[in-house]
């Protein structure tokens, strides 16, 4: 399934469960399904600067369009420049490169869409007269604006994304993109666009390299490159605070799909009810983890075997609990729990029918195995504990002391 196939059966799904009364637990089985990263466009609040190649191998015709597809990035209502009463907002540099690279924009010029599609057009209207095309040139320049105008500052908080333009790669030397690309992303996303160049497959797969992997694209080959770089702007948009594992589609893979769910692995035991209000203090709504599916509960127990502190058997709270003649799972405080549906992972012999053993606990009840279940235990006993919370991202300002 796509990521906008995702995204649609996600909507539905809510508007489906909000369109009906709900009781204290809800019963909503569309509503069964972990968040997805925000999908407000425009409250994007992103640091993004644009690399365009404006050697004469990318042609007028070529930057003109280049031109045209920056500025239809951007939608109606979205909130561009610094805003005092409003921090959900995305600042645009331009950066043109040939042989050497020009600061055509800085981050603080746009202030609106018009603002920013007007000047688009006047500073990407035709090509220069040099033929050498050096990306490191570009490269270097967008990352020394980062460094002047959002590292640092009242935005230094905000996700960086560089997005890359060019008709050709040259590596040689000094000249060689790829080190400061590399070294650019431990702290910017980069992605690229390969422009007018579909039969050179040596140009592509190096310019892919240039790229956080998965974000790498091309004005040909059929590619809805717009709809690429919008749903890449929403990726980069969507991340943890410090020290929150961001849920992936494989915990492997760093660059799988991403949820608009955060993780904490929290190693000072406590009781169930004491874990639950320690999650709402760690971060503004958290909750004890619910597992919906077998990609959340096998994501989970990968972060507790790769956090020292668990150690075999595998023994951690979870979000269950038993009111009411129902298992249902928390929700941030403020929302009804969610009843227990399929899927489910009780160990064998659980639940026990019992008046005090009414939450739940992840446990590995087998050494040769380091799979866990879930088992319903007192109230009164401690363990471990995972806590949940929904990303920042555009439809979740966080604010800088709080990351």
């Amino acid at each position: 399934m796509t990521c906008n196939s995702f995204l649609l059966c996600f909507l539905v799904a809510v508007a489906l469960c909000l369109g009906g009364p709900v009781s204290r637990a809800s019963n909503c089985k569309d509503s069964y399904v972990d968040r997805v990263c925000g999908e407000d466009q425009t409250n994007l609040w992103l640091d993004i600067v644009f690399v365009v190649d404006n050697s004469e191998g990318m042609t007028n015709a070529g930057i003109t369009s280049v031109a045209a597809q920056i500025s239809s990035l951007f939608v109606a209502g979205q909130q561009l420049g610094i805003q005092s009463n409003n921090p959900r907002t995305t600042r645009v540099g331009i950066i043109t490169y040939n042989q050497g690279a020009t600061v055509a924009a800085d981050l603080n010029k746009f202030t609106s869409v018009d603002d920013l599609t007007e000047g688009v057009f006047n500073v990407l209207n035709k090509v220069s007269n040099v033929q050498d095309s050096y990306l490191h040139a570009g490269l270097q320049a967008a990352n020394d604006l980062l460094e002047q105008q959002s590292f640092n500052t009242d935005r230094g908080h905000y996700q960086k994304l560089v997005i890359v333009y060019a008709s050709e790669y040259k590596q040689s030397g000094t000249q060689d993109p790829l080190p400061l690309a590399i070294r650019m992303q431990q702290t910017i996303s980069i992605s690229t666009v390969a422009y007018g160049q579909d039969d050179n497959l040596g140009f592509l797969a190096e310019l892919s390299r240039i790229a956080t992997p998965g974000y790498n694209f091309t004005n040909q080959q059929g590619e809805n490159t717009v709809s690429e770089l919008r749903s890449t702007m929403l990726q980069v948009n969507c991340y943890c605070p410090n020290g929150w594992f961001q849920m992936r589609q494989s915990y492997a893979n760093e660059n799988s799909f991403k949820y608009g769910v955060c993780l904490l692995p929290v190693t000072l035991q406590a009781t169930w009810t004491a874990s639950k209000f320690s999650c709402r203090n760690h971060w503004n709504k958290a909750y004890l983890v619910n597992e919906y599916t077998q990609t959340k509960h096998d994501y989970v127990l990968q972060i507790v075997r790769n956090t020292s502190a668990f150690t075999q058997p595998y023994t951690y709270f979870n979000g269950l609990s038993y009111v009411s003649g129902n298992w249902q799972w928390e929700q941030p405080d403020g929302q009804d729990p969610i009843i227990l549906q399929n899927w489910s992972d009780w160990n064998p012999g659980y639940p026990t029918a019992s008046s005090t053993a009414t939450v739940g606990v992840n446990v590995q009840t087998s050494s040769s195995s380091l799979t866990t279940g879930w088992q319903n235990t007192r109230k009164d006993l401690t363990n471990m504990y995972i806590c949940e919370v929904s990303t920042c991202d555009s439809t979740n300002y966080c604010k800088a002391e709080d990351i």
